[in-house]
């Protein structure tokens, strides 16, 4: 069965497959306190197909935005890392599942979700908290898709080589200054190493061009990925979406 996946900006993805439907850290809206979309949400949040389930990987708001979820019907499941469920609950209607590191969650016949660890954190404010994150190992339809939020490198990525990738999801951006954001996030050049680690045979790149939360310029993370994947000739493994593009394998 075919796989469609559509970059909707920052670390939203749209992933779709015989009618199961998941969407990544939903992020629907203009402004993330004083930071300001920098590029225009390509959809029309009211013109989301049906979804299946959400994935939250982490409580940063720009991963957990919950003014999106007033787009987002209160049915559809939300999957979250340890310590989220009360905090999410607070404001939403949605069944929350909790997914601690190693567990799978079975959403629908043809769709499963299993935790994995990543190098980050997160955090509320008001009251100031400290939560923890998950990266996510996707199977839909026999796909297997990884999605890790936001992470810095870790050498235990490599353990994946045995689940046989079929897409990662890699961000790439929120690098600079390095000495802060080397323990958290990951640069262009790391994303293409985990992906080759890895062993995944499709990469996207997400996490860029949608919100000034770091030092870089806006646009540097995709322009020196676009000079890495010309420098490796792997152009046709690394697909490059703009916000609203979508890739189908």
């Amino acid at each position: 069965m075919s796989l469609k996946i559509s970059f909707l900006g920052h670390a939203t993805v749209l992933i779709e497959s015989n009618g199961v439907t998941l969407l990544t850290d939903p992020v629907l809206s203009n402004r993330i306190f004083w930071l300001k979309r920098q590029s225009p949400l390509p959809i029309n949040p009211g013109d989301l197909p049906p979804l299946s389930a959400i994935l939250i990987s982490h409580a940063h708001y720009d991963h957990l935005d919950l003014p999106s979820f007033k787009y987002i019907p209160s049915r559809v499941p939300v999957i979250v890392p340890p310590e989220l469920k009360k905090l999410v609950s607070k404001t939403l209607k949605n069944p929350v599942m909790e997914l601690k590191t190693g567990e799978t969650f079975s959403v629908a016949k043809d769709l499963t979700v299993k935790a994995f660890p990543v190098a980050h954190y997160g955090f509320r404010i008001l009251p100031f908290r400290y939560t923890k994150c998950n990266g996510y190992l996707i199977n839909l339809n026999g796909h297997k898709i990884f999605f890790p939020g936001d992470t810095a490198y870790r050498s235990d990525f490599k353990e994946l080589t045995s689940e046989g990738i079929d897409m990662a999801l890699m961000p790439i951006g929120c690098y600079q200054p390095e000495w802060f954001m080397k323990k958290r996030h990951i640069s262009p050049a790391e994303a293409i190493q985990i992906f080759e680690e890895i062993e995944a045979k499709q990469m996207i790149p997400i996490h860029w061009g949608t919100f000034q939360l770091s030092t870089e310029p806006l646009n540097e993370p995709i322009e020196w990925l676009e000079r890495l994947v010309a420098e490796k000739g792997i152009a046709k493994k690394v697909q490059i979406l703009k916000p609203g593009e979508s890739f189908q394998m």
